[in-house]
């Protein structure tokens, strides 16, 4: 069974584990309601003022990541009503700007989908160019969301 910290957990659990999250910047999340069938996507970064893992220094302190529950003021009203909710890391960055990009992509894909409670894009990014590496993640979580 894989390790919980504070309900979080890996939504590719077979290739990541929860403890791995200190190496890396940030990650992209997804909370979901079962019973309503609703769902947010998120967010959020690993330590405090941190947004690329390779300035991380031995002074760097870890983010509220562990408890974190959203900054949706909707995703946090029906957790504190006790609705049933799971909360799944969907990948993790070195840097914060490629969870952004994802985090907004994402949400550009899902948004308007009646179930999805996010209720706008709210980031500026720069595009960093790879070797296809961000749209093979892409088409593999809209894939498994789909």
């Amino acid at each position: 069974m894989a390790k919980v910290i504070e309900n979080w957990n890996m939504f590719y659990s077979d290739e990541w584990d929860i403890d791995e999250v200190c190496n890396y910047a940030g990650f992209v999340y997804l909370i979901q309601f079962p019973e309503s069938g609703t769902y947010y996507i998120g967010v959020k970064q690993v330590y405090k003022g941190i947004k690329d893992f390779s300035k991380l220094k031995s002074t760097s302190i870890e983010s509220d990541w562990k408890h974190y529950c959203s900054s949706s003021r909707a995703v946090k009203e029906m957790i504190a009503s006790g609705e049933i909710y799971t909360k799944s890391i969907l990948w993790c960055f070195k840097t914060v700007q490629e969870a952004m990009l994802i985090e907004s992509t994402l949400i550009g894909v899902f948004g308007t989908d009646h179930c999805n409670l996010n209720k706008a894009i709210m980031v500026k990014t720069r595009l960093k160019k790879d070797n296809g590496e961000q749209r093979k993640v892409l088409q593999r979580i809209i894939g498994d969301l789909l």
